[in-house]
């Protein structure tokens, strides 16, 4: 029996020459190669579509099962349509099973064995092990409490008469492929007729990889066309020029060495980073790629974190609420392709790109997962499927299919978008399942809430998946509570989990909340009352090293910061709110973070001291590049995170209680605190913050035996700074520091284990210890030995083209060790070109020649060394009085 359901046809016939008509002509020695079909009886008023014959298989013998049957008969269907047209086409329902039972068992079962996004979804393929040469489109959709489902879309006039889908049973889900259709750019969505007879809706696909710009109020998926799962066979996949980068990640952040990387990250709302243009359009992926690159490189951050890009439907919620799309792109900014593009021009830069990805819970948008094929489908049933503080549906971590769609989500865009690491917001949501109950609040921040197992197992899976598939990968919670634990580190002295080892979530990562208000809430007090806060008995300022090596942290000043107000803004009570002050106070602010244990994290538009932060508008860089106050704040930040990538003190052993001593805890009521931090084969560090507006006179730093004796004031917020022992009342040397670079070249010494400095209001000092090879006098590079040496590069090369840069790349540290991506960046102008200049300061382990070459890196990421034998050669010992050394070089010219 054959049936078929052509929309909108009149007549029909097959077109077979293997099948005869029962009832008809004895036609065996000359079959037919056309047999009509008959309108089937009982079909609705206004759509008699259904059309059926019934015919004898010859060979039947030889023809086991139905899916012999098809293999074996590729029968088309010759069709007219009402208006007179007339097409041939393959039968949508001819093929059988289109989904491998293997991938919808593991499916099924909480385990996927390839992303789901790659079995179900919309995809321009080939029907290879069906019918080989055959292409057109896949859709497939898993909604287990549907009656019937449709593909709907521009195609056929979204008429969920037309095309109806196959159902798998055993699995709930539903197939269908449209032969010889390329639907690529279309939109398309579900039709869903709910088994309890409860109304039809149309329903996006979860598993959609495009859809619609939302900003005009769509919400459609569209038939992708950078689509990774297939795109291959007929055009390509996307060029990434990130190999190198990914090599290296995997090395330098590896289950063995990943803690001891310097790890400093600019959070980043892509919609709002860039003004939009003169006509009003808002930058893409690619307009954003190259600027956010070099202000990053320039700043000196190890990573970027962007808020979450997976499609959403609503500007005000930031990307925090997806109703549909967690495998989707925003495409408010661009395509699939077009962030690809981004993160490949960061990773060319070295640069990290972390993501938030929201797995916690989803908006109830009519048209997303809310009940989606009649009712709760994709969430828990009852309360705990609700969020009530946020008026979202929590996922139903327990649910195997929920789990599948989650972790292959996740890893969806590590596979395909090479993001380096995920930070998974709302953690606390998935632990507790009383979170966003308004009365059990107090209990989960104390960590003493009801737990979700679900939502833990769901956790402990992810982790151990990425580290087991992805090493290099992290994995960051935002958990606000204090559930023990989140972080694997192992049980030592220093933590909590010194007695006994409980199991945790598995995570890299967590962000430290109470570090975060806790110093906010100190620094929005009036001075008179900073030197009364405590938490628990402790300073507030000193409070967080309580619980420092409990896990493993990043300390962050986050888009949560920067709204409704700036973080320059909270940086002083409100009867205190003079704008110098706040400068001062977010200076203090920013190295008291540095000098913690802990990675940085600051949100965008930090760096030049930026006001209240909205998505609707952008950072106003014209106006921070005006202003000297916000000029000077970005110098600032920038050399505190050179020195944090410099200095292994400050975080090769950020996780180890080994690492950090005080020496004040503000005993002197002051609001004055100071510390040491450590790291092996390292010169110390001790940081001076005076956290108070009133100045410090002959404040004692109580710093500590060194292998020299001596301290090099490395960086300070004041424009100038003395120092004298306290010991013996010698003075050590002074100098002016260069306000220019917030403390680039200071010049200030200290002797002894104990030496005494002046401390201006909200002020804070990072002093080095001197190595060995110091002598009396002399400056001191990163690691506190001699004088630096500061090599000035002029290369003279013409024949660039736009979007190269020129580079500078060598055997040591400050050119890259010979990586094109980490050399020295030189600058040009209309007026100097063809001249490219820069200049580096090379640290006092230099002491022999330095080897180097000119690099041209185009803007697709491959480099071009100049031409020429062997390597060039400078040392950085022959330098004039000043400290300085002039190399001119011609590009390809020896």
């Amino acid at each position: 029996l054959v049936r078929c359901w052509v929309s909108g046809a009149e007549a029909v016939a097959l077109l077979t020459d293997i099948l005869l008509p029962l009832g008809g002509p004895d036609a065996k020695e000359d079959p037919p190669s056309r047999a009509e079909l008959r309108p089937a009886a009982g079909c609705p008023e206004g759509c008699p579509w259904l059309f059926e014959a019934a015919f004898e298989i010859e060979g039947a013998d030889d023809l086991k099962t139905a899916e012999q049957l098809r293999a074996a008969w590729p029968y088309q269907l010759e069709v007219v349509y009402s208006g007179g047209g007339k097409a041939v086409w393959s039968d949508p329902y001819s093929f059988g099973p289109l989904l491998l039972e293997s991938e919808l068992e593991a499916w099924a079962a909480g385990k996927p064995s390839a992303c789901p996004a790659a079995t179900f979804g919309a995809h321009h393929m080939e029907l290879q092990g069906i019918r080989p040469g055959l292409w057109g489109t896949r859709f497939a959709i898993w909604a287990p409490h549907a009656r019937a489902v449709s593909v709907v879309g521009d195609f056929n006039f979204w008429d969920g008469r037309a095309h109806p889908m196959c159902r798998r049973s055993a699995f709930g889900v539903w197939e269908l492929f449209l032969p010889v259709w390329d639907l690529r750019g279309q939109k398309y969505g579900y039709q869903i007729s709910p088994e309890d007879d409860g109304p039809e809706v149309i329903k996006a696909d979860p598993f959609a990889l495009e859809f619609v710009d939302p900003s005009n109020g769509g919400h459609d998926a569209k038939v992708p066309l950078c689509d990774d799962f297939s795109r291959a066979a007929w055009s390509g996949t996307f060029a990434w020029s990130d190999a190198t980068w990914l090599r290296r990640r995997a090395e330098d952040f590896s289950a063995d060495r990943w803690a001891a990387q310097p790890l400093s990250i600019y959070e980043v709302h892509l919609g709002s980073w860039m003004s939009a243009d003169e006509g009003g359009r808002r930058p893409g992926y690619r307009e954003i790629a190259e600027p956010l690159a070099r202000h990053v490189k320039d700043m000196g951050f190890v990573a970027v974190e962007l808020l979450p890009l997976s499609q959403y439907p609503a500007d005000e919620s930031w990307g925090y609420q997806c109703a549909a799309g967690l495998y989707a792109v925003d495409s408010r900014l661009g395509s699939p392709d077009d962030f690809r593009y981004l993160v490949d021009t960061l990773h060319r830069h070295s640069i990290a790109v972390f993501l938030d990805f929201v797995a916690a819970h989803f908006a109830r948008d009519a048209w997303g997962l809310a009940e989606y094929s009649g009712r709760p489908q994709f969430e828990y049933e009852g309360a705990l499927g609700d969020i009530a503080g946020w008026g979202t549906a929590r996922f139903n971590y327990g649910k195997p299919e929920v789990r599948s769609y989650l972790l292959g989500a996740a890893e969806h865009w590590i596979d395909h978008f090479h993001v380096d690491g995920l930070r998974l917001d709302a953690v606390a949501a998935m632990v507790y399942g009383s979170f966003g109950r308004e009365e059990d609040g107090d209990a989960i921040l104390a960590g003493k809430g009801v737990i979700n197992q679900d939502g833990v197992s769901l956790l402990r899976e992810l982790c151990a998946r990425v580290r087991a598939r992805h090493p290099g990968v992290l994995l960051a919670a935002e958990e606000s509570t204090n559930f023990k634990w989140v972080t694997s580190r192992s049980a030592e002295a220093g933590t909590e989990r010194s007695s006994v080892q409980v199991e945790d979530l598995g995570f890299h990562l967590k962000w430290n909340m109470g570090f975060t208000y806790d110093t906010l809430a100190f620094m929005g007090a009036d001075a008179a009352t900073r030197p009364h806060l405590d938490t628990f008995g402790w300073k507030k300022l000193a409070f967080y090293l309580a619980y420092a090596f409990n896990e493993r942290w990043v300390l962050p000043f986050s888009h949560d910061n920067a709204h409704p107000r700036g973080l320059l803004e909270q940086t002083t009570s409100t009867s205190e709110a003079e704008v110098d002050s706040q400068f001062a106070h977010l200076r203090m602010l920013l190295a008291y973070t540095i000098g913690m244990p802990g990675r940085p994290l600051v949100f965008m538009g930090t760096e030049v001291g930026e006001k209240g932060w909205s998505y609707r508008h952008a950072i106003d860089w014209r106006e921070a590049a005006k202003d000297p106050r916000k000029q000077r704040l970005r110098r600032w930040v920038a050399k505190l995170l050179r020195l944090y990538r410099e200095l292994p003190a400050l975080h090769r052993q950020d996780d180890d209680a080994a690492g950090f001593s005080w020496i004040d805890k503000d005993t002197s009521g002051r609001c004055v605190f100071a510390w040491r931090r450590r790291a092996e084969a390292a010169s110390d560090v001790v940081v001076v913050v005076n956290a108070s507006p009133k100045a410090v006179s002959g404040y004692n730093v109580a710093a500590g035996p060194s292998e020299t004796g001596r301290w090099r004031l490395a960086a300070s917020t004041a424009s100038a700074a003395t120092a004298k022992a306290a010991d013996d009342g010698e003075g050590g040397e002074e100098g002016e520091e260069d306000e220019g670079s917030e403390g680039g070249a200071a010049s200030v010494f200290a002797h002894g284990e104990h030496f005494t400095v002046d401390l201006p209001g909200c002020a804070a000092q990072i002093w080095l210890a001197c190595g060995p090879e110091s002598s009396e006098g002399s400056g001191g590079g990163a690691g506190g030995g001699a004088k630096a040496s500061r090599l000035e590069f002029s290369v003279k090369h013409g024949k660039t083209a736009c979007g190269d840069t020129v580079r500078v790349v060598g055997g040591c540290a400050e050119l890259g060790r010979w990586r094109p991506e980490e050399g020295l960046v030189l600058a040009t102008s209309p007026e100097a070109y063809p001249a490219w200049r820069g200049e580096v300061d090379l640290s006092s382990h230099c002491s022999g020649p330095v080897e180097f070459k000119v690099v041209v890196v185009k803007a697709n990421g491959s480099a071009v060394w100049e031409p020429i034998d062997g390597n060039r050669c400078v040392s950085p010992a022959a330098v004039n009085g000043s400290g300085r050394r002039a190399v001119c070089v011609e590009f390809g010219v020896a």
